[in-house]
């Protein structure tokens, strides 16, 4: 073969490899964004532990909003009216000119049963996406309050607030800690609280929370999991597991009864935001959100309203 004739075959087999591996990657491409696209959520998946609460709800509301899926966790993720709400706020969302990006996935999840975490912790693997390694971030917003004076509190609230607050807390991270690693992800609690009278219990194990933050943050730092908590002073402690609101717009008979979730600011749902999102988070966050010299709390924009049927309760739509 003559060197001109070898010559014009080389160029001619790099020409075609050329263009084989520009259509390869074109069509890389356009398979990934078309499942992208189906996956309809771009930034990846949150855990809100209790979404059976007024806070719960806001906090999944706000992160879908942005675009996450977020997965909800509730005692009863079908039949409860948390789970009713999330449904019908998806739907009013979906028909309204500015349609969710993301998604919420209700899951049956209760701190105080590993059992319950486990498969909890297994159908969320199974939801992610083929090229999700993981979560982004835990928000452990269960717990409970009972207030009351130490000297004639039931010592079974004692034991309950200890049961949620300080081991669901422990639970929870030893149950997702392994969704959280391949992402180098976080673990956001809710850390001090108020120290109001009849809180005392309460403090405690808000306080025991608190060191439990410390020692996890030590012990996942290897992993490259930060754990973040979340200092709750300026919200009552009440608000913080309250379920949520129902209220009417007028007393005439058949006129439907709204849910408000209305217990952080918008400025407080944004410390949130940057705990989530800071490349160097801070170890605390404080939801009390000073404006200039006074504490202002403003209306929340990103509320929770749907509406039921006083006459028959189970359906739920949005108004």
């Amino acid at each position: 073969m003559e060197v001109q004739t070898a010559l014009v075959l080389t160029i001619q087999l790099i020409a075609l490899f050329s263009i084989a591996g520009a259509l390869l990657l074109y069509l890389l491409c356009k398979v990934r964004g078309t499942r992208d696209d189906a996956n309809g959520t771009q930034k990846g998946s949150i855990l809100i532990t209790c979404a059976d609460t007024a806070l719960g709800l806001q906090i999944c509301t706000f992160f879908a909003s942005k675009g996450h899926r977020v997965f909800a966790g509730m005692k009863d993720p079908v039949e409860s009216l948390p789970a009713k709400l999330l449904r019908g706020w998806m739907k009013m969302r979906e028909n309204s000119d500015t349609p969710v990006s993301g998604s919420v996935v209700p899951m049956k999840i209760d701190v105080t049963r590993e059992d319950v975490l486990r498969e909890a912790a297994e159908a969320m693997g199974a939801h992610l996406n083929a090229g999700e390694r993981g979560i982004l971030a835990v928000i452990n917003t269960a717990g409970s309050v009972y207030r009351g004076r130490i000297d004639s509190q039931d010592s079974l609230q004692w034991e309950s607030m200890f049961k949620n607050n300080v081991m669901g807390c422990l639970r929870t991270a030893r149950a997702f800690i392994g969704l959280l690693r391949p992402t180098r992800g976080r673990l956001i609690l809710l850390g001090s609280g108020n120290d109001d009278d009849g809180l005392t219990v309460f403090m405690a194990t808000r306080n025991a929370v608190q060191g439990c933050a410390d020692a996890l943050r030590k012990e996942l730092k290897p992993y490259g999991v930060n754990v973040v908590t979340l200092d709750s002073r300026g919200v009552p402690a009440e608000s913080l597991f309250k379920a949520p609101v129902p209220y009417t717009i007028s007393d005439e008979e058949g006129v439907p009864t709204q849910y408000s979730a209305d217990v952080l600011t918008s400025s407080a749902l944004g410390v949130i935001e940057r705990a989530l999102y800071d490349t160097r988070p801070s170890e605390t966050y404080c939801l009390s959100v000073p404006n200039s010299k006074f504490q202002m709390r403003l209306p929340c924009r990103s509320s929770l309203k749907i509406s039921a049927s006083r006459a028959d309760p189970k359906p739920i739509q949005s108004v």
